[in-house]
């Protein structure tokens, strides 16, 4: 099989008190997905700062014994493009061309970045998948919720909208459909892989109670791994082209509908939420099982 060339772009905080964990997800989910090779990970802002990001997804991939993946640090605030996590995908973007795909669940400064130091990087790569943005007012349960991606760096979104020439985007409204309860969750994933269960119950537990008090759901909204599955399985959606009118000013609220010119991308929905929910749990399961056995042998 000719695996993906694959970049994640993220802000991945799993494990780190008080913040998201679904960067984290989308990570597992890929390392799951025998159909991709992942090629490194290129930290964002935004869950939290740079440094805890990037040391945290260290942390995270040595945990899992994982540390072959390549983790590079990226942009610390808006509009800092001379990274080592920009220079990476400026330097991917030559060598793999549009055979790379990539996945991006924070915020754009790093593309951004790419694109200053490799200025054919959008022309030369292949899809970009992204998860933010709103087309509305959000609501998730009863109450409003702020667009935390696209908002970060509004001018480095605005970019890679603009020059990209394969844009597919999950937003937050469309991400609403990747609900997972807390019970189900419990029964498909850590009930079925102790490892998973010994590795993410304390974060989950804790996540699943946030939902709870703050939005009153008996489970949680896993935004960012929509991003990784519309790209590697488009099957689980409609993907319909729909046009985005955003300007750097209205993604200062993470608003992808403002008053600009017409931009074309995908804006997948996902056609049955159960049977995305049990692909997305059976490639958990084949991610845990994969790193149960590595974990084992890396320790023998």
């Amino acid at each position: 099989m000719n695996k993906i060339p694959l970049i994640l772009d993220c802000d991945n905080t799993l494990g780190v008190p008080g913040c998201d964990v679904d960067d984290g997800i989308a990570l597992l989910y890929l390392l799951g997905s025998q159909e991709v090779d992942l090629l490194g990970i290129c930290c964002s802002f935004g869950n939290n700062n740079q440094q805890t990001v990037y040391e945290n997804t260290r942390r995270m991939l040595a945990d899992w014994g994982r540390e072959d993946i390549p983790v590079y640090r990226g942009a610390s605030q808006p509009g800092e493009w001379n990274s080592p996590a920009s220079a990476f995908l400026a330097k991917a973007a030559d060598e793999y061309g549009e055979n790379l795909h990539l996945v991006v669940t924070g915020g754009c400064t790093n593309l951004w970045g790419a694109e200053k130091q490799n200025p054919s990087f959008f022309q030369r790569v292949g899809p970009i998948s992204m998860m933010g943005g709103v087309t509305g007012p959000l609501m998730v349960g009863k109450s409003p919720m702020g667009e935390l991606n696209f908002s970060v760096d509004a001018v480095a979104a605005y970019t890679v909208f603009s020059k990209a020439k394969n844009l597919r985007i999950a937003t937050a409204q469309h991400s609403l459909k990747s609900y997972f309860s807390a019970s189900e969750w419990k029964e498909c994933v850590f009930e079925q892989c102790p490892w998973l269960k010994e590795h993410l119950s304390q974060e989950l537990e804790y996540w699943f109670g946030v939902y709870q008090k703050n939005w009153g759901l008996d489970g949680f909204v896993n935004w960012d791994v929509v991003a990784a599955a519309q790209l590697i399985h488009p099957e689980l959606f409609d993907c319909p082209p729909q046009n985005i009118y955003p300007t750097p000013q209205s993604l200062q609220k993470g608003n992808l509908m403002g008053e600009g010119d017409a931009i074309s991308c995908l804006l997948p929905t996902i056609k049955e939420p159960e049977a995305y929910r049990r692909h997305i749990y059976q490639t958990l399961l084949a991610a845990g099982e994969h790193l149960n056995r590595k974990k084992s042998t890396i320790q023998i």
